[in-house]
């Protein structure tokens, strides 16, 4: 089908042929590899995203552990194994 967007060349590697598979098997069996690939791009970019994300908040936390702001009592944990058998 013709489109006004451009195109994008990608090499059908040995690992883009398995996620096309994998990915085929959520698209649709008889679904095009263009689509299959759009689709996964797009999953891809939002899975990114949310890594992104993710490791935002586990510095952010790790940052407040540093700075004794994140809740989390300490010197208890250092303890805990010494507690724990009494």
């Amino acid at each position: 089908m013709a489109s006004r967007h451009a195109r994008i060349q990608v090499p059908a590697d040995p690992e883009l042929e398995a996620a096309v598979a994998r990915g085929r098997r959520l698209v649709g069996a008889s679904a095009p590899a263009s689509q299959v690939v759009r689709a996964l791009a797009l999953r891809g970019a939002d899975a990114l995203d949310q890594d992104e994300a993710a490791r935002r908040r586990a510095t952010d936390f790790l940052v407040s552990v540093a700075e004794g702001t994140s809740g989390l009592d300490l010197e208890g944990l250092r303890t805990v194994r010494a507690r724990a058998w009494r």
